[in-house]
């Protein structure tokens, strides 16, 4: 079994957090629907929790407890602030252009 401290992000998975902000910045510039803010959201949540919650599940198992709902929550609202701005930098380009 892995080690606790190996399962930390890696280079690839910060970028991929690059590559999700620069895909809803381009949905915002195309002018595509509110949505792609929430798919962009999702995305990021995703990404930032699949080790941690993988590591729920291996012994010493940790429970959930509120301290990590509470974690979760703040993360899915900190990603929804970051998408939504990227989304509207779009927007606000496009319209810097036209």
């Amino acid at each position: 079994m892995r080690d606790r401290k190996e399962a930390k992000r890696g280079p690839q998975s910060q970028m991929l957090d690059y590559v999700i902000l620069l895909l809803v910045a381009a949905a915002g510039f195309a002018g595509a629907p509110w949505w792609f803010v929430l798919m962009g959201t999702a995305g990021l949540t995703v990404d930032a929790w699949w080790v941690k919650l993988r590591l729920l599940r291996q012994p010493p198992s940790v429970p959930l407890s509120s301290k990590i709902i509470t974690y979760l929550v703040t993360g899915i609202l900190a990603n929804l602030g970051f998408a939504a701005f990227v989304f509207l930098c779009g927007r606000w380009l496009r319209q810097l252009l036209d």
